[in-house]
């Protein structure tokens, strides 16, 4: 019988880890079709979270707790998840926050997929609670221009308030018409939050290549897939509802703000 492994990393917020084990085995055709294998990484410096954390996943048998002994961040926490998964040769692993809840056709879905031997991973239609579509999130390489306007942004605090500002009014006033969310296709980048891994993945990596603490993920995802020609593929019938931030809102704005001024630097050419 086939096997969908997910792997997610909690940070202090176990009840979003409840309810993302819930839409896994809410999914349907799970035991009849299918089995799923879930590894959740604990990255919580709150112990009695980590002991709630334990206790959810002590409720299956599929899930496997580990303790990261440290925050290790986002991709951090991924990576040593990876790590230590059994080898069930599951054909698609999905590499995801823990504020997501699958929908329950997601696993039958994800194995009805024609296979592509081109497609390293295989984004998902991630929608968070004010109905935004977070992919297809970039359909090609960032422009020059839109580098340089990451430059400024990156160059102090106060700077990115103000641009951030402008932003969100052209963003109100702008009449552009946004990338189709209903239609299946190759992308540059998908949304840090979910991505399936598959064994076209593993035929060339072992593990995630990304050297940053928090931000900037995704490129240095798209960058490794690309360097050995893979591509990734904005799928729309792999639908994933996200809470969006759940651990990230917690950090105050101007430390989150250096935190991705720091990444920065290591990705701007990546992108």
């Amino acid at each position: 019988m086939q096997t969908v492994s997910f792997i997610c990393v909690n940070f202090n917020n176990s009840r979003y880890t409840e309810k993302f084990c819930e839409s896994l085995s809410a999914q349907s055709g799970l035991g009849e079709a299918f089995l799923v294998r879930c590894a959740v990484v604990d990255n919580s410096t709150d112990e009695a979270d980590s002991a709630r954390l334990k206790a959810i996943c002590r409720k299956c048998e599929w899930i496997q707790y580990i303790d990261s002994g440290a925050n290790l961040g986002y991709f951090g926490g991924l990576s040593r998840g990876l790590a230590q998964r059994p080898q069930d040769h599951s054909q698609f692993v999905v590499l995801c926050n823990n504020d997501l809840e699958f929908d329950p056709s997601f696993c039958r879905e994800l194995l009805a997929l024609a296979s592509d031997p081109r497609a390293f991973a295989i984004c998902p239609d991630v929608i968070t609670r004010d109905g935004e579509h977070q992919n297809p999130h970039l359909l090609e390489r960032v422009p020059a221009f839109r580098r340089f306007q990451f430059d400024l942004f990156f160059s102090h605090f106060y700077v990115a308030c103000v641009l951030s500002f402008f932003r969100r009014l052209f963003r109100r006033l702008s009449v552009a018409t946004p990338p189709s969310y209903d239609e299946r296709r190759e992308i540059h980048m998908g949304v840090g939050a979910c991505y399936v891994l598959t064994e076209n993945y593993f035929s060339h990596f072992d593990n995630l290549d990304c050297p940053v603490f928090l931000y900037g993920e995704e490129v240095f995802m798209s960058a490794q897939i690309h360097s050995k020609g893979g591509i990734l593929i904005y799928e729309p019938r792999l639908r994933v509802n996200h809470a969006e931030s759940a651990a990230l809102s917690r950090i105050p704005r101007r430390v989150a703000y250096e935190y991705e001024r720091k990444s920065y630097p290591l990705y701007r050419n990546l992108m």
